[in-house]
């Protein structure tokens, strides 16, 4: 165990080997135990240079990451990375906590290379605590959690290290199945987000525009984006095209100048830059099915 300037106490995986009275197990780059008020984070900050996984089993915990305190409650797990500074780590009188430890080593020889891991390591730097695990998902880490115990009680069954090591090895890859189901959703979420706010300026553009553009690429222009995009975030977004929004508001417009306005249907024309008043009375026709004049003088 090394010791920063900063008084930081650096920990291995290996530096609990000789630490009987804290750990249920160690080796082959693995830790579990379940003796939290032993552990050297309640009194000292230490800096872990390995995967930590803490699952609190009924109760409550509290640590400090990196100057941060987070607490979690029964069926909360909190994963802390590498270098990760730890202290002052409490608990609920009667708490049952569970922590497994994971080398890097071990992560390195267990996890495929074409795992984006640090796409994971992201989602945990900002997301530590994991509260919603659901039914399925607690059940599923309390059988690996009740499977590994029952392999730590039986020291003389042959191979058992071996045993242990492809338990763990699953038990990693169930966590990164339900990170990258996380962040599945966080982006799908991100991206519906992000829609809308696209969406909300384009409204917004042609409310402001009032009706003297009718081209989806003066809207794209306007927001930044391609046609392309914006006519795919509209349609998702509100499940009608970009068009049929744009020719409903310019239409809101006509129609009101048409009912409200002393102009001639030519100068109308003029005031929503139609080429010629001939190109107007066509667009019109074709979205309230009669001309200018008619619907002007139609009595609704």
């Amino acid at each position: 165990m090394a010791t920063e300037n900063n008084n930081v106490k650096v920990l291995n995986i290996e530096d609990f080997e000789q630490s009987e009275e804290f750990v249920n197990y160690v080796g082959n780059g693995l830790l579990i135990t379940d003796r939290i008020e032993l552990a050297p984070f309640a009194d000292e900050r230490v800096r872990i240079n390995f995967f930590l996984i803490v699952i609190c089993k009924e109760g409550r915990f509290q640590l400090e990451i990196n100057g941060k305190a987070y607490q979690i409650e029964t069926g909360n797990t909190l994963t802390c990375l590498p270098t990760m500074i730890l202290c002052h780590g409490m608990h609920s009188p009667g708490a049952q906590v569970q922590m497994i430890g994971f080398s890097n080593d071990f992560i390195r020889r267990t996890v495929k290379q074409s795992i984006d891991m640090q796409k994971t390591f992201s989602y945990l730097f900002q997301n530590p605590i994991r509260h919603d695990l659901g039914t399925s998902h607690s059940t599923i880490l309390s059988y690996y959690g009740g499977l590994i115990s029952e392999k730590l009680k039986d020291n003389g069954q042959r191979f058992r290290n071996e045993i242990l090591e492809y338990i763990f090895s699953a038990l990693i890859y169930e966590i990164l199945s339900d990170i990258f189901t996380c962040i599945g959703h966080q982006q799908e979420e991100d991206t519906r987000t992000s829609s809308r706010r696209v969406f909300g300026r384009f409204i917004e553009a042609l409310s402001a525009d009032g009706g003297r553009h009718r081209s989806l690429a003066y809207y794209a222009n306007l927001l930044c984006y391609s046609p392309k995009y914006v006519s795919a975030v509209v349609k998702q977004t509100s499940g009608r095209t970009a068009l049929d929004w744009i020719n409903e508001y310019t239409m809101q417009h006509i129609k009101y100048e048409l009912k409200h306005s002393n102009q001639s249907i030519k100068e109308i024309a003029e005031m929503f830059d139609f080429p010629n008043q001939s190109f107007f009375g066509k667009y019109v026709k074709a979205h309230l099915g009669m001309s200018p004049a008619r619907y002007r003088n139609n009595e609704e």
